[in-house]
This record gives C-alpha cells, sequence and structure tokens, in this order.
C-alpha cells in the first residue's frame, strides 16, 4: 500500500527532504504493510520455528481455547498464529518500554536546554543517527528531530497494538512480520533516547581512553551514606551526582546503580558504581547496604517498598509510572 499524497507531503516536511543531504529512500518512516514483503520473504529463507509454553489462548471472552492438535479458537486463530501474536505482544511491551524512556527523557531534556538544542556527537563521528537516518529519512540536527522519530514510534505502536485483539491477524507470518516492525521501532527509540543524553550530559563519545569504574557491591565504601539508583532513566541519578557534586558531597556518599541506570550514571561519573544486573536486583536489595533506594522507570521489581521497608532502607520513587 502506498503512501498517499498528502501523507507523503507531511513527511517531506517532517524529515526536510528538500535539503538534499542524500536521496530518501522509496519508504521513508514506513509503516508495516511496506515491509512486508521483504519480511515474507526473509521468513521463506529463515521460517519461524514457534514452542509453545501455553496451549491455551485465554485472551478474549470466547476463551479458554484449546489449540492442541490442530484444532483453532473461537475466533479461528490456530496454535501457530496465537505464538506469533505472544512473541508481537512481548515485542510492543519491550519497544513501549524504550520509548516511553526516550519519550520521559527527549520531553525533560527540550524543557531544560530548548528544542533547539544542536546534536553534537564530535567530529570523530560521521554518521550520528545510523537508525533515524535509515528508518526514517531524517538527518537529526537537534532535541525536536529526535521528539520526531519518538513521534514516528508512538504513532507506529497504536496500530502494532491493535493487530494483537481478537480477529484483527490470522497469519502467523504476518504477526511475526509485525513483530520484525516493531523491533526496528525500538531501534529507533533507543537511539533517540542515548544520543539525546550523550549530547546533553556530555557523556564520553569515541574515546579512545574512556574513564573506568569500580564494579559490584564490593566496591561500595559502606562506612559512608549509600544512595542506590535503579532503573532505566539516568536523568533522576545524575541529577544526584549534580547535587553532591555542587555541594561538595561527593566524598562523603557512595552513589551506585543496578540495571540501565547504573551503565548510564557510570557514563556521566567516573565517581559512580556499578552495583549488578537486574536479575540481582532482589539480592542487593535484601543486602540492606543501601541507606537511600532511589527508582526511577521500568526494571524495577514491584515489590520494591515492601522488601526495603524489611531491611529499612529509605525508598525514594522519583518516576510518575
Amino acid at each position: 500500500m502506498s503512501k498517499g499524497r498528502h501523507k507523503m507531503k507531511e513527511i517531506e516536511e517532517a524529515i526536510r527532504a528538500q535539503e538534499d543531504w542524500e536521496p530518501v529512500g522509496p519508504t521513508p518512516m514506513p509503516d508495516a504493510s511496506e515491509l512486508r514483503n521483504w519480511d515474507m520473504r526473509l521468513m521463506e529463507t529463515y521460517k519461524p520455528f514457534y514452542a509453545p509454553s501455553c496451549d491455551l489462548c485465554c485472551w478474549c471472552t470466547y476463551g479458554k481455547c484449546d489449540l492442541t492438535a490442530g484444532k483453532k479458537g473461537a475466533c479461528g486463530i490456530n496454535i501457530s498464529g496465537q505464538q506469533a501474536r505472544v512473541f508481537l505482544q512481548q515485542t510492543l511491551a519491550g519497544c513501549a518500554a524504550h520509548g516511553a524512556h526516550a519519550a520521559h527523557l527527549v520531553d525533560y531534556l527540550i524543557e531544560k536546554h530548548g528544542k533547539g538544542f544542536p546534536l553534537d556527537m564530535g567530529k570523530a563521528i560521521v554518521i550520528e543517527a545510523p537508525v533515524i537516518r535509515n528508518v526514517l529519512g531524517l538527518k537529526p540536527k537537534t532535541l525536536d528531530d529526535l521528539k520526531t522519530a519518538i513521534r514516528y514510534v508512538e504513532e507506529q505502536l497504536i496500530h502494532m497494538v491493535s493487530a494483537t485483539s481478537t480477529g484483527q491477524e490470522g497469519s502467523h507470518l504476518d504477526f511475526n512480520s509485525k513483530a520484525m516492525h516493531v523491533g526496528m521501532l525500538d531501534f529507533v527509540a533507543m537511539e533517540a533516547a542515548d544520543i539525546a543524553q550523550i549530547v546533553t550530559y556530555k557523556m564520553p563519545v569515541s574515546d579512545p581512553d574512556p574513564h573506568y569504574v569500580e564494579l559490584g557491591w564490593r566496591s561500595v565504601d559502606k562506612s559512608k551514606p549509600v544512595i542506590l539508583c535503579v532503573g532505566h532513566n539516568a536523568v533522576t541519578s545524575n541529577s544526584v551526582i549534580d547535587y553532591l557534586n555542587e555541594h561538595d558531597l561527593m566524598d562523603k556518599v557512595e552513589v551506585g546503580g543496578i540495571c540501565c541506570t547504573a551503565l548510564d550514571t557510570t557514563r556521566y561519573s567516573d565517581r559512580a558504581r556499578i552495583i549488578g544486573p537486574l536479575s540481582r536486583q532482589r539480592f542487593f536489595v535484601k543486602s540492606g547496604i543501601a541507606d537511600v533506594i532511589l527508582t526511577d522507570e521500568q526494571c524495577v521489581w514491584v515489590d520494591m517498598p515492601e522488601e526495603t521497608a524489611k531491611v529499612g532502607t529509605a525508598l525514594n520513587a522519583a518516576s510518575h509510572q
């Protein structure tokens, strides 16, 4: 399905096609239908394999439906279609998490620095946004351009979510095609988020001699107050670093992180510590080494208030999610 003239004009305006920095491909800001033929060609060569963890479909009020031994559900779906739909739903959850993080981060940074803040990645970077350039046909120059990329992801996601509803899709290959589309959108969102924090927080870019940071919970000096940051959005932990530096407290307080926040915080400050991975989050919380735990968004165990109360750790939830 080709885009209408009005829609194509909107896209050309959004990506500033008139700048002619590089020829715009045939599918700037593509929807799933425009890439479907290519997906089908891939799946002819690399055929999907399914290993269902459940033989039932419990997605709608017609169920539960037994999909074993060639049976179909009330809506007509079979086990291959259901398994592919579950896979699409899982990719949607991951993409929505990264997309929401990117939206929160870019919105905050635009509010702080303005839409026109330049995306200066340094002279060593020739192609500053390979994914956004390739998928959208946009050469991003400012934070507002990253917002354009995120809006594209958000627009596509609502259509992909609709395909998981009862009676919207019958072919397992079409579910898989949409899952691949969502995977592509995920990379767009992640790239937008990382570029935004790199340029605004002056994170290392093409640095041949980057700083090293301590790793593991034993790297923390427990004689000092310990702040443990958990989650996915380094805005909160970076704000802690800024406050400690401004008040000359960095030598008197230990700051560590778990999961993605740990990695991004240590890119911002060599004084922060990587405590450990998400898979060991409960262990680190139960150890009681943290005096304060600061959570932001995503990748946070949902019983965190209960577990921190058991060990006497103060908890500050810094995200509205």
